[in-house]
């Protein structure tokens, strides 16, 4: 885990240098139809960098921000109704949980624009998508998911 410590600062400066370009359009794409609504849907240590995110998102950008329980999707198959102006962004390391993906069908066929934010970027919430944000955390071999915790943080 020390180790992966150590590393935290390199994963950051991957996100930076390798994730411009989708930013970028990510961005167009936002300025163009910006969400009424941010939609948070992770497990865990992403979770928590969810929670983080929410901060920033409501302090800087004035919009709402909901942590959605992914849970509610494979237990009670809760079915979205309109979510046109929502940005939907799930977070997950591995990016093949089966109660994210569930969650990740049902914003997207409810018209959300879905973000994944995957250390994975063959995974399939990186292949349902509309845009993918790469931890660039690469392997992490301790417990604790420091890196991706960052990762999804930055």
């Amino acid at each position: 885990m020390y180790q992966e410590l150590r590393e935290c600062g390199d994963v950051c400066t991957r996100i930076l240098a390798q994730n411009q370009a989708v930013i970028r359009e990510l961005v167009a794409r936002l300025k163009k139809r910006p969400p009424s609504i941010i939609v948070t849907c992770a497990r865990g240590s992403s979770d928590h960098a969810a929670s983080f995110a929410k901060t920033i998102f409501e302090t800087k950008l004035g919009i709402m921000v909901v942590s959605y329980a992914p849970s509610m999707s494979t237990i009670f198959e809760t079915k979205f109704r309109n979510m046109e102006n929502a940005l939907f962004i799930v977070i997950s390391q591995s990016g093949k949980s089966p109660d994210l993906l569930a969650s990740l069908r049902a914003a997207k066929a409810s018209g959300a624009l879905c973000v994944g934010i995957v250390n994975d970027t063959t995974s399939p919430v990186a292949a349902l998508a509309d845009f993918v944000l790469p931890m660039q955390a690469g392997t992490e071999k301790s417990v604790a998911a420091t890196k991706s915790y960052i990762g999804g943080k930055s």
